[in-house]
């Protein structure tokens, strides 16, 4: 079958009349006709009904308009594909992530991406909201958590874990913690959010121990924890991904390092959001293929 015939169509189908086609394609009306035709004798139906002013899609030519006008997009992304993969990724990109995982995370390792990629640029958006990808127009979200839009097609960053965590002066000048209801007696800083405020969920095995507290401070964001940590402030519950450097430079010494430390899930991942299309633009999969490799 044609493709060109087809693609004819759905200028038709769009226009309602063949002489507007025809003018864009600076072709001859009969022509356009002509080809409405042959592609109405291939498929043995009637596409449009035809009077001396009107031309009018049937049910069928209803039908087949929003079938192959899906297809053909499908077959244009393709076509960009292929040119796109021969030539330098180039374009802007649009990115939401959260906040204190923009700031810990990504920033630090940005520089790399441009030094691989000259040509593209990069609109990221630090928010502890959750955006709508496709109303607000994102090519790629990162987002916490359990995921809920399956409209989205959605990719594994990183598996978060968290980690009981004070700093050392804190904890040379308060009572020692060697068992989960220890940290009744000690200063509490939580996420602001109902999942972490409310209990502290500790796995050892098969032993799983729920602590019911009541923190002095909640925040909402993983770097303002942090930062309260350090400052001799109290305890905190961060995840991995935010106190790597942390532990390492001993700012922060992790607490009861053999129970495994939650606030509502004891698994849950970072993913790479974007929407539900099949080919994505080179410029976001170079993106995206770069994160995978970096965090």
């Amino acid at each position: 079958m044609n493709l060109d015939n087809i693609q004819l169509f759905i200028l038709v189908y769009k226009a309602k009349n063949f002489a507007s086609v025809a003018k864009k394609l600076n072709v001859a009306p009969s022509s356009v006709s002509r080809a409405i035709a042959g592609l109405e004798e291939q498929l043995q139906a009637r596409l449009f009904q035809r009077t001396t002013r009107t031309l009018t899609p049937t049910q069928l030519g209803e039908d087949y308009f929003h079938r192959v006008e899906a297809l053909i997009h499908e077959l244009e992304l393709a076509r960009d594909e292929v040119f796109n993969q021969n030539s330098e990724p180039f374009g802007s990109i649009k990115v939401t992530a959260s906040t204190s995982f923009g700031e810990k995370v990504l920033s630090p390792i940005l520089n790399g991406f441009f030094d691989r990629y000259p040509k593209i640029r990069l609109d990221l958006v630090l928010s502890d909201a959750q955006v709508n990808v496709i109303d607000d127009r994102f090519d790629l979200a990162i987002r916490h958590g359990a995921l809920r839009d399956s409209s989205l097609v959605a990719r594994k960053l990183i598996d978060v874990r968290y980690a009981l965590v004070a700093s050392p002066n804190y904890l040379a000048r308060s009572a020692k913690i060697e068992k989960p209801r220890d940290i009744l007696a000690h200063r509490l800083i939580s996420f602001a959010y109902s999942s972490f405020n409310t209990e502290w969920s500790f796995k050892k095995g098969e032993s799983i121990e729920s602590i019911p507290i009541e923190p002095v401070l909640t925040l909402t964001t993983a770097s303002a924890i942090q930062k309260s940590a350090e400052s001799d402030t109290g305890i905190a519950l961060l995840p991995n991904w935010a106190i790597k450097d942390e532990l390492k430079t001993k700012k922060l010494i992790s607490i009861l390092p053999d129970w495994q430390v939650a606030g509502a899930d004891f698994d849950t991942s970072i993913w790479l959001v974007y929407p539900s299309r099949r080919f994505l633009p080179v410029k976001t999969r170079a993106f995206i293929d770069y994160l995978l490799a970096q965090v």
